[in-house]
Parts: C-alpha cells; sequence; structure tokens
C-alpha cells in the first residue's frame, strides 16, 4: 500500500503534558506516522470511524529516542500522547492541517476508558479540556 506524506511536524513538550485526542473531518481526514527523536511518550490512537469493528477502542505504544519505534495511525483515528519526558516528537501527516475540520475527544473519555499511565501531575491545554465525548 503507497502513503503520500504531505506535511512534516515537530511538537517540542515537557513531561506530563498531555494533548489530544485529536482528529481532522470530510476532506480533511489525516494519517500520521508518529516517532520520537529525544524522550519518551504514551501514544494512542483510538478507532472512531463507526464502521470500524473497534469502534472507540484504543491501542497504546510506548515511543522513545531508546526503542526508535514508529506509530502508524490510519484515517479514520484519533491521536493523543503523554509526555513521559520532556520530548521532541516528529510526525508525518497524510493531509495538511486544517484547524477548521478539526475535533478533540476529551482524554478522559469514559467510554473509551484509556488506561494513561500514573504521573504527578498532567498539564492540559483549554483546547483539550474542552473536548467532546465520544
Amino acid at each position: 500500500m503507497r502513503i503520500d506524506f504531505y506535511q512534516d511536524n515537530i511538537s517540542f513538550l515537557k513531561k506530563g503534558m498531555l494533548r489530544g485526542l485529536h482528529y481532522q473531518t470530510k476532506t480533511y481526514k489525516q494519517g500520521k506516522l508518529v516517532s520520537v527523536i529525544k524522550g519518551k511518550i504514551f501514544d494512542i490512537a483510538v478507532a472512531i470511524r463507526p464502521s470500524l469493528k473497534y469502534f472507540g477502542k484504543y491501542f497504546s505504544i510506548i515511543l522513545s529516542d531508546k526503542n526508535n519505534l514508529q506509530f502508524c495511525i490510519p484515517e479514520g483515528f484519533a491521536h493523543g500522547y503523554l509526555a513521559l519526558e520532556d520530548f521532541i516528537l516528529k510526525y508525518k501527516t497524510t493531509n495538511y492541517f486544517n484547524y477548521k475540520k478539526e475535533n478533540t475527544i476529551v482524554f478522559n473519555d469514559k467510554s473509551i476508558n484509556i488506561k494513561w499511565p500514573k504521573i504527578n501531575k498532567f498539564i492540559i491545554s483549554k483546547k483539550d479540556i474542552r473536548g467532546f465525548y465520544l
């Protein structure tokens, strides 16, 4: 299967920062290829296409500069992560970012029931706190 990437992004975050669960809608759907240049994250993908057998279920993985793993997230999945250390994250997307087409599912949606790693304090942006429930 051929995958075309249109945009490269880099994020710099501090330990404890939690982002997501983000996705874009309609013709702006994005797949992502995620890797960590420095540090360590707990990375999440949630199936959000109702037609998927695993709708509302999530997959998680630890990405770090030590294990050098990458995480390929297809279109139709929401994406989020928790910084377990200060980190630099690199990700490629299959479509351009469009903030008007971006949505956020709240990180603690009980129907998804993500088992986030225990840390002293989450740091969450206003945008991510205002997310909706699946």
